[in-house]
């Protein structure tokens, strides 16, 4: 795998994905306004749904991503903590959730971090009055980056494009921080077009 199709070119503005979210008009809007929006995903999608869910795919020590590890200011090869979610409205997935922080920082200043399993962590970040969170970067995901194929695998029974977007941002805690990638799914597209007849 060519190392350029594991990074993401990620934008400080959703407007930079303007060109990407040509079509359709009214619903890529709601798509840049849900990709901006500074609240929680969870809060959001709970609002939207009957069921709402988090299915943990993964929660281990693994090797940092090639287009995290600067974001994160840790060196290249560093050993991280990721955990992997699929969130899912009415049984359907809408959005795939990605951590990732310091082996370091879990206990000092995280806590309840390893005690989450299937709560969502949405539900500790914006309620807990010591997290500060960063300006939210944006990224459309090809089909070779790895957390495209996590996806994929994850997802064995469902159409996947080729391309998904994408945002992320820091969360710092004390001297601790964690990033939050969430990838949104095709099926938060019927969520947005409620949305939109809302209007």
């Amino acid at each position: 795998m060519p190392h350029s199709l594991c990074k993401a070119a990620w934008m400080s503005h959703p407007q930079a994905l303007a060109s990407l979210l040509a079509a359709d008009g009214e619903l890529m809007r709601r798509t840049r306004s849900w990709l901006a929006d500074p609240g929680s995903m969870t809060l959001k999608l709970k609002a939207r749904t009957r069921d709402f869910s988090v299915r943990l795919l993964r929660q281990r020590p693994g090797a940092i991503l090639a287009d995290e590890y600067l974001a994160l200011g840790v060196p290249a090869r560093s050993r991280v903590v990721e955990r992997d979610v699929i969130l899912h409205c009415d049984g359907r997935p809408v959005v795939f959730g990605h951590t990732v922080l310091s082996t370091s920082s879990v206990k000092s200043d995280w806590p309840f971090f390893s005690k989450l399993g299937n709560t969502p962590l949405g539900a500790n970040l914006f309620f807990d009055p010591l997290v500060g969170r960063s300006p939210i970067e944006y990224a459309r995901l090809q089909s070779g980056h790895p957390l495209m194929r996590r996806i994929a695998a994850a997802l064995p029974g469902e159409a996947i494009p080729a391309a998904l977007y994408a945002r992320r941002s820091l969360f710092s805690r004390r001297g601790g921080v964690l990033m939050v990638t969430d990838v949104f799914l095709p099926a938060l597209a019927a969520l947005m077009r409620a949305d939109v007849r809302s209007m």
